[in-house]
């Protein structure tokens, strides 16, 4: 099971229209986002880290461990998302381990995308 079939009849989701930012570096991280339509870019200092599309979660560390935003979120097209809160997102790590599995799955994909990142940069 993927992640988005958890979420398939969600009906909290938001649309969020192209170019508008999602959550930006920095900011209070009170929510995580599954990707249920469209395409999200991920940006790190104004540089390109990954895009985001329909299965994929965005804000998932923030979930974590309570930090403020490591990165900034912008539509790339007409997102459709579900939000998840602090709450949600326990209740899923406790009674779907599958959920857990995609969440570690995708962050380590991200880590190796930075770290791809850093030594183009050296």
């Amino acid at each position: 099971m993927t992640t988005i079939n958890l979420f398939n009849n969600a009906k909290d989701f938001i649309i969020i229209p192209a170019g508008e930012v999602i959550f930006e570096k920095g900011g209070i991280a009170d929510y995580m986002y599954v990707v249920i339509e469209g395409e999200v870019e991920i940006l790190i200092d104004g540089k390109f880290l990954d895009i985001t599309s329909d299965g994929g979660i965005i804000g998932e560390m923030a979930l974590i461990d309570s930090s403020p935003r490591s990165a900034t979120a912008i539509a790339k097209t007409e997102c459709k998302l579900v939000p998840v809160d602090q709450k949600r997102f326990e209740f899923l790590v406790q009674q779907t381990p599958n959920f857990s599995i995609n969440v570690m799955k995708i962050m380590v994909e991200r880590i190796r995308k930075l770290d791809a990142l850093v030594v183009s940069l050296r």
